[in-house]
């Protein structure tokens, strides 16, 4: 199975969008509020066509709700309205067991939906179903949705008997529920291990899943069902450590990486060991980097990939390293939902793309610093202003003055430069202020601040004798 485009009508926050997918890794990126969840529900309600059925212990449907309809604001003399705007639409055109077509899911304003071309998708579905309920070994696609409250929001499931005893469709169950469950890892590895003791065999699909985490995990040697503890173990270099040891990071890319390869070898267990690799589909996640050290989201698309080679996943998230991280192949393409145009990543620095993708100015710098080049500039055409004439208008100054560098009373480099300039300013004529301020304020840009203070501090002590006072670069 595989989406190729989907388009929207007022859905969301949008009132017409449309995107295409590349075949392996979407990666789509924007600013809080640009729609990036937004999009994965609408493909979480497409890919609910394959995934929809009348057994309801399995189906894992999701349909248009009120939320999802676009609200439109009116204004009536001084009163604002919100009228949500129909047709509410949901389209897209992909691939379902070998074959190309489209379909929709819509909503009109009676509350109703509809539906064009789903029943093709659920009957190529269905197909395969009926051949897997006679035993047939026809591979079934996956489809998963991981949210952003993956980890601290768990599923209702109770037990995981049905993964190990019933139907291979077991594999979609609460698939599209963008939450997780810890305790259905844990029980699968105990069963299959309990398995493999009992026949005294290894089991190819525990080995599986092994061999994907091991992937996704670049450090981890083995992971287990601990008897003893009756919880998961994970040997990270030379150290074996309960799963509830572990950092949000740890446990997040184990939970989600072990519930895709549980559901591929449920799904597909006539593939074997191979299950992980061979397996197709769709996987949704929402905040890819979500606990991740930055070293980690560098890996973490390659990893996927790897471990998932025949999976589209479609992601979003806002970290410059998982950006950076995008291999240059035709499989995988970055959609900036900012700009359209959608900019090439290839060779370019942190910096770059946090500033020419994701719109964050002259990133090289904190922003603390750019606030404190911000108040210098004030506060160097404060003291250039020709209308301060009388004292009390020089006080009245002093005090704004006074204001301006009290956020950065922790710099003295930064506060005795400020200082020196006002001192200066006052032994000068008019005509030489500029000149003055110019020179120092590019002397701030430059972050030779620091240096300049620490010159004359050290000709100081070398003259007088005195105390050394020392200030860090802002």
């Amino acid at each position: 199975m595989r989406i190729d485009k989907l388009h929207l009508t007022n859905f969301r926050r949008f009132k017409e969008h449309s995107m295409k997918l590349a075949p392996q890794f979407n990666l789509i990126v924007g600013d809080n509020t640009s729609g990036k969840t937004a999009i994965l529900d609408a493909l979480s309600i497409a890919a609910s066509a394959v995934v929809a059925g009348r057994r309801p212990e399995i189906s894992s449907s999701r349909s248009i709700k009120d939320s999802d309809v676009r609200q439109q604001s009116f204004l009536h003399v001084r009163t604002v309205t919100w009228e949500p705007q129909f047709p509410c639409i949901v389209s897209c055109n992909g691939e379902i067991n070998g074959e190309q077509g489209g379909w929709e899911f819509a909503r009109d304003s009676e509350g109703k939906m509809n539906s064009r071309g789903a029943q093709w998708a659920k009957d190529k579905i269905n197909a395969v179903r009926k051949h897997v309920m006679e035993g047939g070994s026809d591979p079934l696609p996956l489809v998963c949705y991981y949210g952003t409250e993956r980890l601290w929001r768990q599923t209702n499931i109770k037990s995981t008997r049905d993964y190990m005893t019933k139907s291979r469709l077991i594999g979609y169950k609460q698939c599209l529920n963008p939450a997780s469950d810890e305790t259905l890892i844990l029980e699968w590895f105990r069963d299959q291990e309990f398995a493999s003791l009992q026949r005294k065999v290894e089991i190819p699909l525990l080995e599986a899943c092994r061999r994907a985490i091991s992937t996704c995990i670049r450090n981890c040697k083995h992971v287990y069902f601990d008897a003893v503890q009756k919880q998961m173990v994970m040997i990270v270099e030379d150290t074996a450590l309960p799963l509830t040891f572990f950092s949000d990071g740890y446990r997040n890319m184990l939970s989600m990486v072990a519930d895709i390869a549980i559901r591929c070898v449920t799904l597909n267990p006539q593939l074997g060991s191979e299950a992980a690799l061979e397996t197709s589909g769709v996987v949704l996640i929402d905040e890819l980097d979500l606990h991740l050290h930055p070293k980690w989201q560098r890996e973490v698309i390659p990893d996927l990939m790897s471990a998932f080679p025949r999976i589209q996943f479609i992601a979003t998230t806002h970290s410059p390293f998982v950006i950076q991280s995008l291999p240059p192949t035709p499989e995988v393409q970055l959609v900036n939902l900012d700009d359209q145009l959608n900019q090439s990543i290839e060779n370019k620095s942190i910096e770059d793309i946090a500033e020419e993708i994701q719109g964050v100015e002259i990133p090289q710098q904190s922003r603390r610093f750019l606030d404190m080049m911000e108040k210098a500039q004030e506060y160097f055409s404060m003291l250039q202003d020709d209308s301060i004439a009388t004292a009390s208008d020089k006080d009245a100054v002093r005090d704004e003055l006074e204001k301006t560098m009290m956020p950065y009373s922790d710099n003295p480099a930064y506060q005795a430069l400020l200082r020196m300039h006002e001192i200066a300013v006052e032994s000068l004529l008019d005509s030489d202020k500029m000149s003055l301020s110019d020179s120092i304020f590019q002397k701030l840009m430059d972050g030779d601040i620091s240096d300049d203070f620490n010159k004359r501090d050290q000709d100081d002590e070398e003259e007088e004798g005195g105390t050394e006072l020392t200030g860090g670069t802002p």
